[in-house]
């Protein structure tokens, strides 16, 4: 087959999606015929009230190559691509932004289509298989453009409830689709209270993205952590994952533990790297690293904890679950379900003084959050595998082709 994966910004960006593309194209390109097709591929440095324009009217600009076996094409707007987007300017309106989001982006969605139609149609072309891991601008532009090129579409759309990917406008695009994937069941459950069609759900996960070998004792060694309890939170330093709750939980964490230490990795944007001021030695912020090293940390730890209010299948779970380390995961919807009701952690709220009792708690049980480490690594070798998840991929892409033929 043919396949051509459409998203929204692709490496050197990173982050969950960009790798999933990168992991799921790698392994099916070794028998199709793999492409993928990116708006951006760098991190946005635009000011904070013009975020909403970087992947589309000032996506900076970035030539075609390949990765591997799987040719990239980009799709970054030229000058006149630009001036076609223009009225997409209107986004950053405060007032209109706040009361009218959803009808501004329908209504300027067309200069952004216009644009994009005859790059991704070149695309598209012959190509029996359109996914795309975008909604918004570029989701429906791809839908339309694979329609008129004849191939069937599917869409990821990483919709996360209350917050982005849940608007009429992206519900009929999903219902527009030939498929539809949650990575999981309450994301799924998700897409179908939104009024998406439960005939074209389906679920396939994600993969966790981990060196093939990770040394702990490398990690303690070189950050002189001996053989104290470890905590290691990975992801970016924002509220809303529960990166501050965490922070402001080790205190107490120290009156039972005194010699615990707390490593934080990943970036912090603006002021959220300010919860690491003054902060005790006992806590390491590590900002941002390479594969190697936060494999290294996954390995030394005791516990990942990383408590979101908004997650669907956190990649990061998946990678310390790999090797064999308990959960400590946040209420987001559907992250119960994931964590305790596979056995392989603990859920918890952003409250310090929870956070540390349950912290406390898993250390002194070490035979619990062994068993729960195993159920983890368990769940990731029987569904997460990189190799599962293309494989559930090629199955759902081979069907949906046969179903046009027949």
């Amino acid at each position: 087959m043919r396949i051509v994966i459409v998203s929204s910004n692709y490496l050197p960006f990173t982050g969950g999606v960009e790798t999933h593309a990168q992991q799921v194209s790698e392994v099916l390109s070794k028998k199709h015929d793999i492409s993928i097709a990116a708006m951006n591929f760098r991190a946005c440095k635009l000011p904070f009230a013009f975020r909403v324009l970087h992947d589309n009217l000032f996506a900076p600009i970035e030539d075609s190559r390949t990765d591997g076996e799987v040719r990239v094409h980009s799709i970054s707007p030229k000058m006149m691509d630009r001036f076609v987007m223009l009225p997409m300017l209107g986004r950053v309106i405060p007032k209109l932004r706040s009361w009218y989001f959803h009808s501004m982006n329908r209504l300027t969605h067309p200069f952004y289509r216009f644009a994009t139609l005859p790059k991704l149609r070149r695309i598209f072309r012959g190509a029996h298989v359109v996914h795309s891991l975008a909604f918004g601008d570029l989701g429906w532009a791809s839908e339309r453009a694979a329609r008129m090129e004849g191939c069937k579409f599917v869409c990821t759309p990483f919709a996360h409830p209350g917050q982005w990917g849940c608007s009429p406008n992206d519900v009929s695009y999903y219902n527009r689709c030939d498929a539809v994937i949650g990575l999981v069941e309450s994301d799924c459950a998700h897409l179908r209270s939104l009024g998406v069609d439960s005939s074209r759900i389906h679920t396939i996960g994600v993969s966790p993205n981990l060196p093939t070998h990770v040394d702990g004792t490398r990690f303690r060694q070189n950050h002189a952590l001996g053989d104290a309890p470890l905590f290691v939170y990975v992801g970016r330093m924002m509220a809303q994952k529960g990166a501050a709750a965490v922070v402001q939980s080790a205190c107490k964490v120290w009156e039972s533990l005194p010699d615990a230490r707390f490593v934080f990795i990943g970036p912090a944007v603006g002021s959220e790297s300010n919860i690491f001021d003054g902060i005790d030695p006992r806590i390491l912020y590590l900002g941002r690293v390479d594969a190697k090293e936060k494999g290294d940390a996954l390995a030394a730890c005791d516990v990942f904890i990383m408590p979101s209010m908004s997650e669907i299948l956190p990649t990061v779970y998946l990678e310390a679950w790999s090797l064999a380390k308990p959960v400590v995961g946040g209420l987001a919807p559907g992250l119960r379900a994931l964590i305790e009701g596979n056995g392989a952690g603990k859920n918890v709220s952003q409250d310090p003084e929870q956070i540390a009792t349950l912290l406390v708690q898993l250390i002194r049980e070490k035979a619990q959050c062994e068993k729960m480490g195993n159920a983890g690594q368990e769940l990731v070798d029987r569904l997460y595998t990189t190799e599962a998840v293309a494989s559930q991929l090629e199955s759902l892409y081979s069907r949906i082709v046969e179903e046009r033929l027949n």
